[in-house]
């Protein structure tokens, strides 16, 4: 029983994994990801960080 039991979650599992990653894939597909640039340099930088790690500028839209 319990191996069934670990048998039907590494399924379920693999199938959320699957599925995020054909979400992503259509959304790319489709032009919907955004890179968030930095306002000076206009690289590609985090949101989740206040400042730039390139320039070190900081971001007015930061998480």
């Amino acid at each position: 029983m319990g191996n069934l039991i670990r048998d039907v979650l590494e399924v379920l599992l693999a199938v959320a994994v699957g599925g995020m990653l054909w979400s992503v894939i259509r959304r790319g597909r489709r032009g919907e990801l955004r890179v968030y640039r930095c306002v000076a340099c206009d690289r590609p930088t985090s949101r989740g960080y206040p400042r730039c790690k390139h320039c070190g500028v900081e971001q007015p839209d930061a998480i």
